[in-house]
């Protein structure tokens, strides 16, 4: 049974679902996420509602979350996105424990307390765990180095996780509007819901069973 789901997951591209060949431009680590079904859920309510009352309600939840999206930016205490700071903080703390070896240039060999031993290059700020790479974020090999140059590890984490990027992604706002009854007539034509056919064949009729058999023939029902 293993060996089955083994060939079902290696059909799948390896760059799809395993770090070790993940690319490294998205700076994300993350093996899947649920954004579909978040956003499914996010829209539950509205999602029943005709094509057009459900639009609106997406547009005024989506006008709603910009302008509140922004505003969060403004609690930042960095210039850096707070869970960015927080895993940068994790990694620090995790840097403590990690014994350092320097090659005199802008090699290191960072052996952590897991038993594992990394190379990293502050100069093309890649380390061997690549979590450096995929995240974005100076990984505890990493701050070990750039500690040991004097150099700050924040200085060193991705432009994608700066306040003016964050800022930047929610710059467009949409605009209030009026209610329906106030929107000029349009000259399109009309959507329309579909014309209900009759299809071929008996249509099928639904028999009524009683809970416990039919009462004039005395017969049990099968669960009796």
């Amino acid at each position: 049974m293993g060996r089955d789901y083994l060939d079902d997951l290696m059909y799948y591209n390896l760059d799809k679902w395993c770090k070790r060949y993940f690319k490294e431009h998205s700076k994300c680590d993350s093996v899947d996420n649920n954004m579909a079904e978040s956003f499914n859920n996010w829209i539950l309510a509205a999602r029943y509602k005709t094509i057009i009352t459900m639009l609106e309600e997406i547009r005024v939840k989506m006008m709603k979350r910009i302008g509140k999206l922004r505003e969060f930016s403004n609690t930042w205490i960095t210039d850096i996105s707070s869970m960015s700071l927080k895993t940068l903080q994790e990694n620090i703390n995790k840097s403590m424990k990690c014994i350092l070896s320097w090659n005199g240039e802008r090699g290191f060999e960072i052996k952590d307390p897991w038993g594992c031993t990394h190379c990293v290059d502050i100069v093309r700020q890649t380390c061997s765990c690549r979590s450096w790479q995929l995240k974005g974020i100076p990984c505890s090999h990493a701050v070990a180095a750039l500690h040991y140059k004097r150099l700050e590890p924040i200085h060193y984490v991705a432009s994608c996780y700066n306040k003016d990027t964050y800022l930047s992604t929610y710059a467009h706002f949409i605009q209030p509007m009026n209610n329906m009854n106030m929107w000029p007539i349009s000259n399109n034509p009309r959507v329309e819901p579909l014309v209900i056919r009759q299809m071929p064949g008996r249509p099928s009729k639904a028999i009524r069973k009683e809970a416990h058999g039919s009462k004039n023939t005395g017969k049990l029902s099968r669960r009796g």
